[in-house]
């Protein structure tokens, strides 16, 4: 394998990084070997074995957390200035057509910041009174010897204050030099990739979106001999677009379906179908019901009329309305009276409906008379509902009757 092999280069990483992590474990296994230590000296003294043991390791632990908090602030990494993040190179931009990450976030170096004030103020105040710091190590090694047998017990208190200093120093130094900063180099990656993420995600919603718009725009405009998309097709991208985007499509969707005097609407009335079709597929959890009301309308204004899917569509608007509660549009069941009575063979023999087609008409009738400011205009738009309440012998105080 030549010097140049990059499975080779990649082999010495690894090595390097398990080197990293044998270090610190051994620097563990150093600790341990002072607790152990700790332990031979409690069983020494048997008199009080718990509480040299308890004593003995509560020094040791704060000696290596403190030696350790000193070992951090002089291993946290620094922020280069102007460093470009993992991923960038110079001079390149990122997707968003800016430059790279530090021109859009700048990492808080208030730790960084702090680390420096307090190393030096910790070095110059150790340098100032370095006469002092051994005399201050014998009052506190003293202090804790009381509850270890005196003043034998000095000496090791001092000893274990030095070593547990000493071992927690270098362990919280060569985990913030060397882990710390792995962190924060993975944590900006981590960044970077996020917003790439989003930035594609935000790009994917925008042609998903144009694609959707300009899709509709084709069909509601075009003719009878104009060529349509295939109704999965029309469904698959009306779900791939947003929801701001699928309103727009219902508004201009429907626009194009009410203006009934336009050129060649049979064509546009397909499309419409087509449309609101696939918003309906777009909502699986059945939120909307106008998609259905206004996907009956259309099927209604077909030529021949289909009837019976009308029906069908406002059926489904109806349920879908009660089910969450809305109130008002009490037309949904003027409109599907009305696909009944058209669909009712008796009606077009101009014959009395039998009971239960008959019912079915009444019950949606007395719902719709519920609106009584709009009921007389309803009937005058609607003949076929009032020839057959003629026809039925059914007059309005009938149907205001429960």
């Amino acid at each position: 394998m030549s010097a140049n092999d990059p499975n080779d280069s990649k082999s010495e990483g690894s090595k390097g990084r398990l080197d990293y992590d044998v270090s610190m474990r051994r620097l563990s296994y150093l600790a341990l070997v002072g607790c152990g230590i700790i332990l031979l000296d409690a069983v020494g003294t048997r008199p009080g074995f718990l509480r040299t043991l308890s004593v003995g390791l509560m020094t040791a632990g704060s000696a290596m957390f403190v030696g350790g908090l000193l070992g951090f602030l002089f291993g946290v990494p620094y922020t280069r200035e102007g460093e470009q993040p993992a991923g960038t190179k110079d001079g390149q931009q990122n997707k968003a057509g800016s430059d790279a990450l530090p021109t859009i976030y700048r990492p808080n170096t208030s730790l960084e910041q702090i680390s420096d004030w307090l190393t030096k103020i910790l070095v110059g105040v150790g340098l100032v009174q370095i006469k002092t710091i051994p005399d201050k190590l014998k009052a506190l090694a003293a202090y804790i010897a009381q509850d270890l047998g005196g003043g034998q017990a000095n000496a090791f208190v001092a000893t274990v204050l030095i070593y547990f200093s000493v071992c927690g120093f270098v362990f919280g130094f060569l985990w913030a030099r060397i882990y710390l900063r792995r962190w924060f180099k993975e944590a900006d990656q981590d960044e970077v990739r996020r917003l790439d993420n989003k930035l594609s995600q935000l790009e994917a919603r925008q042609w998903a979106d144009a694609k959707a718009l300009t899709m509709v725009a084709q069909h509601l405009k075009r003719g009878a001999d104009d060529p349509t998309v295939p109704e999965e097709e029309m469904a698959a991208t009306i779900r791939a677009a947003s929801t701001p985007v699928k309103v727009q499509i219902f508004d201009s969707t429907q626009r194009v379906s009410e203006n009934t005097d336009a050129e060649e609407y049979d064509a546009k009335n397909q499309s419409v179908i087509l449309i609101f079709k696939g918003l309906i597929s777009s909502d699986p959890t059945g939120r909307f019901h106008k998609n259905h009301s206004e996907l009956s309308y259309a099927l209604s204004r077909r030529r021949p009329p289909d009837l019976a899917e009308a029906e069908k569509a406002m059926s489904t608007a109806i349920e879908i309305r009660d089910r969450l509660g809305k109130k008002g549009w009490k037309y949904y069941e003027l409109r599907r009276a009305r696909y009944r009575i058209q669909l009712d063979p008796d009606y077009k023999l101009k014959k009395a409906s039998d009971p239960a087609a008959s019912e079915r008409i009444l019950a949606d009738l007395r719902m719709a008379r519920k609106e009584t400011d709009k009921w007389d205009r309803w009937l005058k738009e609607n003949p076929d509902i009032k020839n057959w309440m003629d026809i039925n012998k059914i007059d309005d105080k009938g149907l205001q009757s429960p």
